[in-house]
């Protein structure tokens, strides 16, 4: 298997292996959909040790993080975006950063806390009002908390158009979202959680008297992160009325959910996908029992595997024969479809401009899938830019985008009009 580094995450590992899957087998999938063969519990010790939940697994795991990862013991409820802690962190020349702990909330309402970095630049002048916000969020790690992107110290030098982005005065910030290296099971592609990490860093970062972060914000992401930054302009109206969004940036999402894992899950290279989306939606909506859709041996390896290692380990221990890995295919079990569904983002207006990216030799998140976002998000209404790369892939993208994103983010902080394209998008 061809393997690439994304150099914008994770420094061990890449941040999506490349699926190296035929246009045409995957397309066929979506497509079809085939109904997969349910297969039955060999034993009832078997089942007893499957239906163990992510849940506990991950109360285990809790017990084990850095001091800093941990809350008090008795949190305090406070606004979201309060910050509960922060420290130094190696920044680049000219800024200086820091990792922070801050409140969210989860999606049933409960307070938690969140990790993230910060980065603010040193010198420069000062915007009246404060310095406009970037708030980055990341691809695919995993849900293991040792997966976190605050949890390497070079994190900030590898953050998409870091340097352009300081050198313009933004303070640039960067969610691990919900879950991710701090207690409880990271909700991986629930769009709104994804969303709320985005915003509410945005938050924390005026908890910080020397970042001189203003209510001015740019949300951008890209694959997973891409989701979470659409969600975040979708939501922010509601959730987060006191933040400016100014726009939202986009790189090959993973915003049509609905289409992406039915098709993910009958093809053995992006079965760990779904089963990470799987256990996502487990952490959040009490309603799943995945032993409707994952065959016992699957789900007592996804106890051991998932809470534990990254995704790249993921992907390699369920790349297996479909029928040892899929019961049934969740586009054909409820609530599946409804959860799918609610996930996929372009399905109401964003609240402010969107900029869509799409590398042309993506194989990891296809254009076609990109498509049908640009396609349902004009529908509402929205004011989207989509620009296409020819000959990129999913780990190309980022970096050939970087001068565009850039130029389209300038722009919005200094009050031009956003030109959409929906009229002419490139689309299939």
């Amino acid at each position: 298997m061809t393997r690439k580094l994304d150099r914008t995450r994770n420094p061990r590992r890449p941040v999506a292996t490349r699926v190296v899957v035929p246009m045409v087998a995957f397309v066929l999938a979506l497509l079809t959909l085939p109904m997969l063969t349910a297969v039955a519990a060999s034993a009832t010790t078997d089942r007893a040790r499957a239906t163990l939940t992510s849940a506990q697994a991950a109360a285990r795991l809790d017990a084990a993080l850095p001091a800093f990862y941990r809350p008090p013991a008795q949190l305090a409820t406070a606004a979201p975006g309060t910050l509960i802690r922060s420290e130094p962190y190696p920044a680049i020349k000219g800024a200086r950063a820091w990792k922070v702990l801050y409140h969210s909330r989860s999606i049933d309402g409960r307070d938690i806390a969140v990790s993230g970095v910060v980065v603010a630049p040193t010198s420069g002048a000062v915007p009246a009002g404060g310095r406009p916000v970037v708030s980055w969020a990341h691809g695919t790690h995993g849900i293991a908390d040792k997966c976190a992107p605050s949890r390497h110290d070079d994190w900030v030098k590898r953050m998409p158009a870091i340097r352009a982005l300081i050198d313009q005065g933004n303070v640039v910030v960067a969610t691990d979202y919900e879950g991710l290296g701090t207690p409880g099971v990271h909700p991986y592609l629930i769009g709104e959680s994804g969303g709320r990490g985005v915003l509410d860093i945005a938050r924390a970062a005026h908890d910080i008297p020397q970042a001189k972060a203003s209510s001015r914000v740019i949300a951008y992401g890209h694959s997973q992160g891409g989701q979470a930054a659409l969600f975040a302009g979708e939501i922010a109206p509601d959730y987060a009325p006191d933040l400016d969004l100014l726009g939202v940036v986009a790189g090959a999402p993973a915003a049509e959910i609905e289409a992406m894992l039915p098709a993910a899950a009958s093809i053995p290279q992006t079965l760990g996908f779904v089963v990470l989306g799987l256990e996502g939606a487990r952490a959040v909506y009490p309603q799943v029992d995945l032993s409707k859709v994952l065959t016992p041996p699957a789900l007592a390896k996804s106890d051991k595997v998932v809470g534990s290692e990254c995704y790249e380990d993921v992907l390699a221990a369920f790349r297996q024969p479909v029928d040892q890995v899929i019961a049934q295919n969740p586009s054909d079990v409820a609530p599946f479809p409804e959860l799918m569904a609610q996930n996929t983002a372009g399905r109401r207006p964003t609240a402010a401009p969107v900029f869509v990216f799409q590398g042309l030799g993506d194989d990891v998140v296809y254009k076609v899938f990109t498509d049908m976002y640009v396609k349902a998000s004009c529908a509402t209404g929205n004011d989207v830019l989509y620009k296409t790369f020819s000959g990129i892939d999913h780990y190309e993208e980022v970096k050939s985008s970087e001068a565009d994103v850039v130029a389209w983010i300038t722009a919005r902080e200094a009050g031009e009009p956003a030109a959409g394209n929906c009229a002419t998008a490139p689309l299939s």
